[in-house]
């Protein structure tokens, strides 16, 4: 399968606008929210910024702020709906001297409006993926010590008010850093990590909850690497079955993998899915490789990346085929 090399639709053209993340809502509305500013690293005018489709990621509403603090940089944003219709979005703030308060804000309006913001804790922390509902009722959020030196697990029982942390722990030749996870079985939740050990080469890593994100087992190496350099990874399911949604080569291409084995450690790489590759000649771009994609229907998904190249800056978004058989291969 030849992979497409010219974004569906432009989601938002900025100066820098960075790592978005994109869910669908119980009646069918796509949201993408970003970070939109003018560099990669800390600027004081940095904001998270919303748009919503209603046609299956075809066409975008114009960007919305949903958070933007004066003098510090307001980024890692990631959106999902939560039962009641709820719309909660984390991200973190990030100051000039480097130092990031993770934080959760909301909206009862289908996002036209947000509520007033609370911390998820006090650490340094940074945000990466959406907040998650478990089917206890709890929400949580996978998130990680910045600047990568260890993931974390924050779980709130009251709708996201009030949040409780705990570590994944770290092993030789891993240290977590930005993560997803996906809630495979009532309680039983796997994670995919990025490791920032200094002798990191991309691969993935799995662990595991079994009582609903309170404990986490050690992280086993996958199969699954992001070559060039380290991207993180993006989970979710496809009629029902998980996916991994990742930068195979980052910043010249995106793939989808389906697992293998049910504890997540192998795979199967050889028949990954590929999306798109940045440009037709399989150079890479500059900046990029922060794939999150959502199921629009049981032949197609919607993936929405930041892409920073020399004649464009932009939230882009691909319509990807999904071949019949291959999510039940």
């Amino acid at each position: 399968m030849t992979p497409k090399t010219k974004p569906d639709v432009i989601v938002h053209k900025g100066n820098y606008p960075g790592w978005p993340w994109v869910t669908r809502t119980q009646k069918g509305k796509l949201l993408c929210v970003w970070r939109d500013d003018s560099v990669h690293g800390f600027s004081p005018t940095g904001r998270v910024m919303v748009a919503d489709s209603d046609d299956g990621g075809k066409t975008w509403s114009p960007g919305r702020v949903v958070i933007d603090y004066g003098g510090v940089d307001d980024r890692n944003a990631a959106i999902a709906e939560l039962p009641d219709d709820t719309l909660l979005v984390c991200y973190n703030t990030y100051t000039s001297k480097h130092v990031s308060k993770s934080r959760v804000i909301r909206s009862t309006d289908g996002g036209q409006s947000w509520q007033d913001d609370l911390a998820i804790d006090e650490r340094d922390a940074r945000t990466r993926s959406a907040p998650i509902p478990l089917s206890t009722g709890d929400i949580l959020i996978p998130y990680y010590v910045a600047p990568g030196n260890g993931s974390l697990a924050a779980l709130s029982s009251d709708g996201g008010k009030k949040w409780t942390t705990v570590r994944v722990p770290d092993v030789p030749g891993f240290i977590g850093d930005e993560w997803d996870a996906l809630e495979v079985s009532p309680k039983r939740i796997i994670g995919l990590i990025r490791n920032s050990h200094p002798s990191r080469d991309g691969f993935f890593w799995v662990t595991e909850s079994g009582d609903g994100g309170r404990t986490w087992s050690k992280p086993l190496l996958t199969n699954v690497q992001s070559q060039r350099a380290p991207s993180p990874p993006a989970l979710g399911l496809h009629q029902g079955k998980p996916v991994l949604t990742y930068a195979d080569r980052r910043m010249v291409s995106v793939s989808m993998v389906r697992p293998e084995d049910d504890r997540f450690v192998k795979w199967d790489v050889a028949n990954r899915l590929p999306c798109y590759q940045y440009l037709p000649d399989g150079k890479p771009i500059p900046d990029g490789s922060y794939p999150v994609s959502v199921e629009i229907d049981a032949g197609r998904r919607f993936v929405v990346d930041y892409e920073i190249r020399p004649d464009a800056r932009q939230i882009a978004g691909y319509l990807v085929d999904i071949p019949k058989g291959w999510i039940s291969q």
